[in-house]
């Protein structure tokens, strides 16, 4: 048994050892890890429902698929992801250079279902001819879906996934990067998010418990963090620190149970630090106060960041540069505890690759964190075609307890 080395310590192998303080277990010793989980080149953007136990994923084809996802291996069932094919007129790999985001779960009173773009079949795939799309499991083995009506250019959703939700909503963009919300059953509702800044990168994020989306905007020069609480359209300003607030992320709002069920909130900050903030019960828009700020070991760029809830505590992980090198990304884990928790690094620095898009999976011995692994091309920080397929890493967490 090797002996623990310090969190900042630089790794040298394929396995490391790391002691830290932000994570259950802090004296015990973690091994980084990574394995094979589909070696398919076009799985790209893959979501997981942890409610039905399944992933979604579209094929540079635009096929939409649904797999079962093997509770106690964690596995895809089958091997390739490919299901259930459920439309055959979804975005395809290619168009993620103009639609951002693939398919989604959302959190229905009939079941977690898919939202996702599609188009008209023998339709040129742009954003004038991008539709939003429903897909739903209507039996134990076969799906139904149809277009969102009203037949209008929608495409890039994010859904609200809270989970028997009796009225779910969904975000999405016009060709224009206009940001508009919506209930999933009532067209009528569409709504633009006017003081969210056009963009066609991606969609805003709603919130995990109430209804609201939160999105940056510049004051004075700094991009701080709004919340618009939807159903009163009460759009407040919730930071005022110094720091550029998710310049190539959004923020996230959801209910933590370290903090009772409050709400907390996370953004990156100038892309090196990821801050968690606390809103008090019956707090005001001011009332919103920096409890953590999380920065990689090496102050490496943070990108993708999301979160989990599990044994009664919260948890977020995202990817990150190992510095000096800025291609190769490595997979990290922290606890939102109050002060600077150091993150863990999930995955080895060998082999040197692209790591991107983590998503969480609770299998029975504990979560696991999957993502998509590419090769590395020179001069680029991401590369489309270098995708070597879906890889996971153990979080080191135990099962549930």
């Amino acid at each position: 048994m090797l002996a623990p080395v310090s969190a900042r310590e630089l790794c040298k192998g394929v396995l490391c050892l790391m002691v830290l303080s932000a994570l259950p277990s802090a004296r015990a010793q973690f091994v980084r890890n990574e394995s094979t989980v589909a070696l398919e080149r076009d799985l790209l953007d893959p979501e997981y429902s942890n409610a039905r136990a399944q992933v979604t994923w579209i094929d540079s084809n635009g096929n939409l698929w649904v797999a079962n996802v093997d509770r106690h291996t964690g596995l895809f069932e089958p091997a390739d992801g490919k299901g259930t094919l459920v439309d055959t007129n979804a975005m395809r790999t290619s168009d993620f250079r103009k639609i951002t985001n693939g398919p989604e779960w959302i959190g229905t009173a009939h079941g977690d279902q898919v939202v996702y773009t599609r188009f008209d079949p023998g339709q040129i795939h742009n954003l004038v001819n991008a539709r939003l799309g429903v897909a739903w499991q209507s039996d134990k083995s076969a799906w139904s879906l149809r277009t969102l009506s009203p037949n209008l250019p929608r495409s890039t959703p994010y859904a609200s996934l809270n989970e028997g939700d009796p009225a779910p909503i969904l975000t999405y963009l016009d060709p224009q990067g206009n940001h508009y919300w919506r209930d999933l059953y009532d067209a009528s509702t569409e709504t633009r998010i006017t003081q969210s800044p056009p963009s066609l990168m991606f969609s805003v994020r709603i919130a995990e418990g109430p209804r609201a989306v939160a999105f940056t905007q510049r004051v004075a020069g700094v991009q701080q963090v709004f919340i618009d609480w939807l159903d009163t359209n009460d759009v407040q300003q919730i930071t005022f620190d110094d720091g550029q607030k998710d310049l190539h992320s959004r923020p996230f709002v959801w209910k933590a149970p370290d903090y009772g069920g409050d709400l907390v909130m996370e953004t990156v900050v100038d892309d090196t630090e990821l801050r968690i903030y606390h809103l008090p019960p019956n707090g005001s828009n001011t009332d919103w106060k920096l409890v953590a700020s999380i920065r990689t070991p090496d102050d490496g760029v943070i990108n993708s960041p999301e979160h989990f809830e599990y044994n009664g505590k919260s948890y977020v992980f995202f990817v990150a540069n190992v510095p000096p090198l800025v291609n190769p990304s490595a997979v990290f884990l922290a606890g939102i505890a109050a002060g600077n928790p150091i993150p863990r690094q999930l995955t080895p620095n060998q082999p040197q690759r692209q790591r991107t898009d983590p998503e969480v999976f609770i299998t029975d011995g504990g979560p696991y964190i999957y993502y998509n692994r590419g090769s590395l091309a020179p001069g680029q920080d991401f590369c489309l075609t270098c995708n070597e397929g879906i890889f996971r890493t153990y979080t080191g967490l135990a099962p549930k307890q």
